[in-house]
């Protein structure tokens, strides 16, 4: 069974750079399920299956969760297998216009790990749907692609990693860092977000310490008032093979 292994840093509100040894302030929420448990996170899942907490592969600490995604699983009506932040109020407070977060997670994908048809996508940070005045009961749904999206896609035969970025649901997709990755290795990453609505918005990333975007880019990264929320896992097209991922907290 090919997968994709994820091992999770402390997420929202990292106050650090991406170089060891920094000091990190202003930390909102750690998802390192070193409890053995899924506890402090929420899910879009199809079956008790589909997020396990293991205690192996780890990047650090003593738990790791395996999430599975098979053909015909399928969480929040999309065959996906993937966790948010169980406290919503982390990211509507700190995820709006003008808010600042840094992320912080890692990744390992097998020597065995073959793409299917479609790339998955391992993180997104998902818009909110509006709120309907009109019928403030009514319970409304998100629709278009979000604002940043993580892909896992093939480059020349070997893995890469690919962020894009839009400024409207429908608008065209931006590129923002492709890089391509090691298999059978840990690789770490960090994200820093400036959330807004015009040019003022900003995301900067890196990979194992280097620049994975090239420098800041600028541009919207909402597409209203409303803030993103963070969805990791697996997230794809419907009927490609079983895969899985791995999430732990990084050292």
């Amino acid at each position: 069974m090919a997968g994709v292994n994820l091992a999770l840093l402390s997420v929202l509100g990292l106050a650090c750079s991406p170089h060891a040894g920094e000091v990190r302030r202003g930390v909102w929420f750690v998802g390192d399920f070193e409890r053995g448990d899924l506890a402090g996170w929420a899910g879009d899942l199809a079956r008790p299956g589909s997020a396990v907490v293991v205690s192996h592969p780890v990047r650090g600490g003593r738990y790791a969760v395996r999430i599975e995604l098979a053909p015909g699983d399928r969480g929040a009506s999309k065959e996906r297998a993937e966790l948010k932040v169980g406290d919503k109020e982390i990211e509507r407070v700190r995820g709006g216009v003008g808010g600042e977060i840094w992320y912080g997670w890692s990744l390992f994908v097998p020597r065995d790990f073959a793409l299917g048809r479609e790339s998955p996508i391992v993180a997104q940070w998902h818009h909110r749907p509006a709120p309907d005045a009109a019928r403030p009961w009514k319970r409304t749904h998100a629709t278009g692609a979000p604002p940043l999206l993580l892909y896992l896609i093939s480059d020349h035969d070997r893995l890469a990693l690919l962020l894009v970025g839009r400024s409207a649901p429908r608008a065209a997709q931006r590129i923002l860092g492709t890089q391509p990755i090691r298999q059978e290795a840990w690789i770490d990453l960090v994200f820093h977000i400036r959330w807004s609505t015009g040019g003022d918005g900003l995301v900067q990333a890196w990979i194992d310490g280097k620049p994975f975007t090239d420098g800041p880019m600028r541009g919207a990264t909402l597409y209203g008032d409303l803030s993103n929320v963070l969805r990791f896992g697996l997230y794809r097209p419907k009927g490609s093979a079983t895969t899985t991922v791995y999430a732990a907290p990084r050292n």
